[in-house]
């Protein structure tokens, strides 16, 4: 489906990305208003994982008061796929050691290697947020195809957002989004509990 087409492409332009990430930094810092960076502040939150899996871990909750066992299946599934993409990211994040806008050495890779445990300044790639919220996005957008527009509009801004507030570079929130889209693509294809609908008289 498209979604897996916007996988490999992201996939194919990751090298581009990255050698443009500097310059791609530089340029969204422009953006950078007063309000504008307000506003990211508050919408980079939509990226904790705390909300992302927590959220996913409701929807089977609700599942299972409503008697729904597909809705169970899906939200319990797709909360603990979620939280594996977050698992992916921080083993990557302690070995890239890559220091982030603000650090002095900011965009070097492997400082301090071995970083385990990568320290805050040094733990920029990828981009959690971003491999949360992708992979809670893409999750969202296959169960409710309707709304698929909405989740990932919100998904692409909270990855803006974690540039323009100067946590993270492009190439950072790139890889973060194939890694959780890629979670949540393989969870839903190999899975079949991940794709139940309602099950009458179970």
């Amino acid at each position: 489906g498209w979604l897996r087409t916007g996988l490999l492409l992201g996939l194919v332009t990751l090298p581009a990305v990255f050698l443009l990430d500097l310059r791609i930094y530089a340029e969204l810092a422009e953006l950078r208003t007063h309000g504008v960076e307000a506003a990211m502040q508050v919408i980079t939150h939509l990226g904790d994982g705390a909300v992302d899996i927590g959220g996913l871990i409701l929807l089977g909750l609700i599942g299972w008061w409503r008697g729904d066992h597909g809705l169970r299946a899906r939200g319990l599934i797709g909360g603990a796929a979620v939280a594996g993409a977050g698992l992916v990211e921080q083993v990557i994040k302690n070995v890239t050691c890559r220091a982030r806008p603000i650090a002095p050495d900011a965009g070097d890779f492997f400082v301090d290697f071995p970083c385990f445990p990568a320290r805050y300044a040094h733990a920029s790639f990828p981009s959690g947020h971003a491999t949360i919220v992708f992979a809670t996005a893409v999750f969202l957008a296959l169960w409710y195809p309707r709304r698929a527009p909405i989740f990932l509009a919100l998904a692409l801004l909270v990855g803006l957002s974690r540039v323009v507030v100067g946590s993270h570079f492009p190439v950072d929130v790139w890889a973060g989004a194939l890694i959780g889209t890629a979670m949540a693509l393989g969870v839903h294809a190999y899975v079949p509990a991940a794709r139940r609908r309602q099950e009458l008289g179970n």
